[in-house]
C-alpha cells in the first residue's frame, strides 16, 4: 500500500474531463512486450516509442518540473511495471558524460584517447587539499608550490568563462564563491608576457571562443 487515494471517477469521466478541458485522448493499440524500462533524467529530453520495438519511457525530470515528489514517483512508475507483469530491467539515462564518450568526442577531434585506470595511478593521485591553490591547468613551474587544490583552465577564469561572466564585479563574486567552498582561488602569468601569460585567458581575450558563443570578459 503506497498510500495514495482512488480517484472519484471512472475512466469515461476521467477522459471527458481531459477533453472538455481542451486534451487530447489517445488510443493505444497491440499488446505489452516492453523489454526495458527507461527513466530518463536528462532535463527537456525524451525518447519516443516504438511499437515493434517497446520500451518503457519515464521521463522522471518531468517530475520535479511540475513540483511532484521525484522519489515517490520513481517508485511508483517502478511500482505500475511491476503490477503489469513488465520487466524489471532499467536503463537510467542521465546527464553527465561518461569516460567512453569523452574519449569519442576527444577522438573525434583527431586526439588519441584512451581511459586510465585509477588504481594504476594511486601514487600520483592526492587528496584536494583545501590550502592548495584552484589554478590553471598549465604543466608548467610555478612561484607558488601549492599545487594541492583543483584544475581547471585559467584557474577561476573558467568559471567565469562558461558561466557567461564577463564583468570585474562577476570576477570577484566568484572568487569569493570559491574560497567559501573551501579552495583558494587563483589566475596566473608568465615571466615573459605578464598576466596575458594564461593562454586560455588571452584565448578568450582575443576572441578566440566568439564562435563557441562565449562573450568575451570587458
Amino acid at each position: 500500500d503506497m498510500g495514495y487515494p482512488r480517484p472519484q471517477l471512472d475512466a469515461d469521466q476521467g477522459a471527458n474531463a481531459v477533453k472538455d478541458a481542451g486534451g487530447i485522448i489517445e488510443m493505444h493499440h497491440g499488446s505489452h512486450t516492453e523489454k526495458v524500462v527507461y527513466i530518463n533524467l536528462l532535463a527537456n529530453k525524451t525518447l519516443e516509442p516504438n511499437e515493434n520495438d517497446q520500451r518503457f519511457i519515464v521521463d522522471g525530470w518531468a517530475a520535479d518540473k511540475f513540483g511532484l515528489d521525484v522519489p515517490k514517483f520513481l517508485i511508483a512508475a517502478a511500482a505500475t511495471v511491476e503490477m503489469l507483469g513488465g520487466p524489471k530491467n532499467a536503463k537510467i539515462v542521465v546527464p553527465s558524460i561518461t569516460p567512453p564518450q569523452i574519449v569519442s568526442a576527444l577522438r573525434g577531434r583527431g586526439w588519441k584517447a584512451s581511459i586510465v585506470k585509477a588504481s594504476t595511478m594511486s601514487s600520483e593521485l592526492k587528496r584536494v587539499d583545501p590550502q592548495g591553490i584552484l589554478k590553471c591547468v598549465d604543466g608548467r613551474g610555478s612561484d607558488n608550490t601549492q599545487f594541492g587544490g583543483p584544475k581547471m583552465p585559467g584557474g577561476i577564469y573558467a568559471i567565469a568563462h562558461n558561466r557567461g561572466v564577463t564583468t570585474l564585479e562577476g570576477l570577484k563574486d566568484i572568487t569569493r564563491e570559491v574560497a567559501s567552498k573551501g579552495h583558494v582561488p587563483s589566475v596566473h602569468g608568465d615571466h615573459s608576457s605578464d598576466m596575458l601569460g594564461c593562454g586560455f585567458f588571452k584565448l578568450w581575450l582575443t576572441g578566440r571562443f566568439d564562435d563557441m558563443g562565449y562573450p568575451r570578459p570587458e
